[in-house]
């Protein structure tokens, strides 16, 4: 008669080998460990990974509005396009103003449409919102002031 604890011992041994097999082989994930957007005193951390992960793809990258195709103002906010679509970008509703310049948020276009500013063409951004908090707008602040890398 067989002992019950052997289908447990297989199951162990084979979560052992399992384990034994990757650990410490070098083995990389290809793609990386995932990016950890929380931390530190901001609600999610100031780089663009975490912005995409966490404002532009839930929010503005959605069907009608900053996707490709047919991208509101030619502004994709898609994820790998976003870096290209703000940064060192004229805005197409303010001339003589980029909707992110590096270094300096409050001549960005982006943290004005974001804001609210009175100098804005149109609505604020959202459109129609719910608006972003003042704390995640300053994350973004952020990330332009730190010179808007693409990471």
């Amino acid at each position: 008669m067989r002992s019950r604890s052997v289908p447990h011992r297989a199951i162990w041994a084979c979560a052992a080998l399992a384990w034994c097999g990757c650990a410490g082989k070098g083995i990389e994930d290809p793609v990386g460990p995932p990016v950890s957007c929380t931390g530190g005193t901001a609600p999610f951390r100031a780089n663009l990974s975490c912005i995409q992960q966490i404002v532009f793809t839930p929010t503005c990258a959605v069907a009608g509005c900053h996707v490709n195709p047919g991208a509101q103002q030619g502004l994709d906010l898609s994820e790998g396009m976003a870096w290209s679509s703000l940064t060192g970008v004229p805005s197409a509703e303010v001339a003589g103003m980029n909707r992110v310049t590096a270094g300096d948020p409050d001549q960005s276009y982006l943290i004005w449409k974001l804001e609210g500013n009175p100098g804005i063409v149109g609505d604020r951004m959202p459109q129609g919102g719910p608006y972003l908090s003042q704390a995640e707008i300053d994350v973004i602040r952020r990330w332009i002031l730190d010179g808007a890398m693409d990471d």
